[in-house]
C-alpha cells in the first residue's frame, strides 16, 4: 500500500504541498504533483499512479473533464480516483442551471457528492470536501488502498504488541500483585529448582507484592502458584500461536477486517 504511486492534481500548489506532507508522514513516498487537468491526464500517462487525488475547478482542463476522461479509458478507467473539491456552492449552482433548462426540480437538500454525480460518468472512490483533514483522508485512502496482505500484516502486528503486553503485564495472586519480569521469574525458577532437588524452603518463605505486601507460602502453595505462573504463561504462548495460524488462514477481505485478536486470552487473576 504504501509503495503505491500517488498523482495529487490541484491548481494550488500550496494544496499540492500540503497533502504531499500529510501522505508523506504518514508513510507513502511516491507521490507526484500536477496543476491542471491536462497537466494531470499527461501524467497519469506517464507515470501509471494506483490513485488519484484530484481537484475539480482548474484552469485549462477541468477535474471534471479529466476524471470523464479517465473513466472512458479503457487504460485508466480502473484507476481508483478520490474527489477534492471546495467548489459545493459552485457545482450546485451549475446543476440548479442545468435543471432549471431541463425543466427538473431544484437541489433542495441533496449533497455536494451527489450534485457532483450529475456531471461525472460514474461515481469518485473517495470524495472529500475542503478544507482536507489529514485523519479522514487517511481513512479514505486506507479504505481504498488496503489489501489483504497488509491487514493480515498489520493484525500480526498488533498481535505482537499483545502478547507483549500481556507477558508484561501485572498478575493477581491472593489479592496481591506481581510483575512478570526477569528477576522476578528468575527467583521462582531458582526456588523451584532448589524444591525439586530435595532443599526444603526456609522457614517463612514469602514474595514480596508490587503494594509490598508480604505473601508467605508453605511448600505446596509456593509449587501451586508457580504452577498457576507457567500455566499463564503457556496459555499466552498458546493463545498467540493459535491467533497466528488463524490469521494466515484468512482468505477474504470482510473475515480479515472482522477478525478479533482480543479475544481468548487467560485472565491474569490466578
Amino acid at each position: 500500500m504504501y509503495g503505491t504511486k500517488i498523482l495529487i492534481v490541484d491548481d494550488e500548489r500550496e494544496n499540492v504541498r500540503y497533502l504531499q506532507t500529510v501522505l508523506e508522514e504518514n508513510g507513502f513516498k511516491n507521490l507526484y504533483g500536477a496543476y491542471d487537468g491536462e497537466e494531470g491526464f499527461s501524467k497519469v500517462k506517464e507515470i501509471r499512479p494506483g490513485l488519484i487525488l484530484l481537484d475539480l475547478r482548474m484552469p485549462k482542463k477541468s477535474g471534471i473533464w479529466m476524471f470523464n476522461e479517465l473513466k472512458k479509458s479503457e487504460e485508466f478507467k480502473d484507476i481508483p480516483v478520490v474527489i477534492l473539491t471546495g467548489e459545493g456552492g459552485f457545482l450546485r449552482h451549475l446543476a440548479e442551471l442545468r435543471e432549471f433548462h431541463e425543466g427538473k426540480e431544484g437541489f433542495e437538500g441533496i449533497s455536494t457528492e451527489e450534485v457532483l454525480n450529475r456531471f461525472i460518468y460514474s461515481r469518485p472512490d473517495g470524495f472529500l470536501e475542503k478544507p482536507i483533514d489529514p485523519q479522514v483522508l487517511m481513512q479514505v485512502i486506507k479504505r481504498i488502498l488496503i489489501t489483504l496482505e497488509d491487514i493480515k500484516k498489520e493484525l500480526i502486528e498488533k498481535l505482537r504488541g499483545l502478547k507483549t503486553k500481556l507477558l508484561m503485564r501485572d498478575v493477581e495472586y491472593r489479592g496481591a500483585s506481581f510483575s512478570l519480569d526477569g528477576n522476578f521469574l528468575g527467583r521462582i525458577g531458582l526456588n523451584c529448582a532448589l524444591l525439586n532437588g530435595g532443599i526444603g524452603l526456609p522457614e517463612g518463605f514469602f514474595l514480596l507484592s508490587k503494594e509490598e505486601k508480604v505473601l508467605t507460602f508453605t511448600k505446596d502453595e509456593f509449587l501451586n502458584f508457580s504452577r498457576q505462573i507457567r500455566d499463564y504463561l503457556w496459555e499466552v504462548e498458546r493463545v498467540y500461536i493459535s491467533h497466528m495460524e488463524a490469521i494466515g488462514a484468512l482468505k477474504d477481505m470482510e473475515s480479515a477486517q472482522a477478525y478479533n485478536i482480543q479475544v481468548g486470552w487467560p485472565s491474569n487473576l490466578l
